[in-house]
């Protein structure tokens, strides 16, 4: 890589991990599309994999009382299932397809949360179900968050429930989604030197993020939520059609 690309590659790790602190998602939402502007997509797949789970680690241990653990369980369990799913997508199909019909999935979620749907007391399988989705978009795209985050809201999980849950689904599911890189493959001397050099924007981004998060209040984490949705739609989209 570049020094040009290196240092797009940083600033992108550092935006994203500012807004993963605030929201408790949305870090391969940010960083996945704006590597990509410097990088090959299943470079900043990679790369966004590899920081991600150093985030999500950090933050699932640090919120991890708050965590409601039987519907982590669930979630991740079925992400697992959907994991090696996306690796065969990521490697062998233009993803330009998915990225269309993840856009406008994500923006049939956005419209049931603005109207504020109540899903607190839907059955098991929706959490089966945004599980399994989240899992191939993770090794597929490095963008497992809007399923999750979808219904985690709409099962009216307070702000920080919702973060160390969300956090926890995402560390426990990087276990998986590196190892399958790793074993595909996909994983080289230009990723590992990229995640690298990057390391101080990912510290730097949570650092300054901390100490804003207690100015969100519910209301404003929940329209937090839904413009980071509403950003990974437009984003998928647009990249889908150019």
């Amino acid at each position: 890589m570049t020094t040009g690309q290196l240092v797009v590659v940083a600033v992108a790790v550092g935006i994203a991990a500012l807004v993963q602190v605030l929201s408790g998602f949305g870090f391969a939402l940010l960083a996945v599309p704006l590597m990509a502007l410097a990088v090959p997509t299943r470079e900043a797949v990679v790369v966004s994999t590899l920081l991600g789970a150093g985030v999500s680690t950090w933050q699932a241990w640090h919120l991890r009382r708050h965590t409601v653990r039987v519907l982590a369980r669930r979630l991740v369990g079925a992400a697992y299932l959907g994991m090696p799913l996306g690796l065969l997508i990521f490697v062998s199909v233009d993803d330009s397809i998915l990225r269309l019909l993840l856009g406008v999935a994500v923006l049939v979620a956005v419209g049931l949360l603005i109207v504020r749907v109540d899903l607190s007391s839907a059955p098991r399988s929706l959490d089966y179900a945004a599980g399994f989705v989240s899992g191939v978009l993770n090794t597929s795209l490095s963008t497992n968050g809007p399923p999750l985050a979808f219904t985690l809201q709409a099962r009216r999980l307070a702000p920080d429930a919702f973060r160390a849950t969300i956090n926890t689904v995402f560390a426990l599911s990087n276990v998986l989604g590196v190892s399958l890189f790793v074993a595909a493959g996909k994983v080289d001397r230009d990723g590992l030197l990229a995640a690298l050099i990057a390391v101080p924007a990912l510290f730097l981004g949570q650092v300054i993020g901390l100490p804003l998060r207690r100015f969100v209040s519910p209301e404003r984490f929940r329209v937090m939520v839904i413009l980071l949705l509403v950003l990974a739609a437009c984003s998928a989209i647009a990249s889908a059609l150019t």
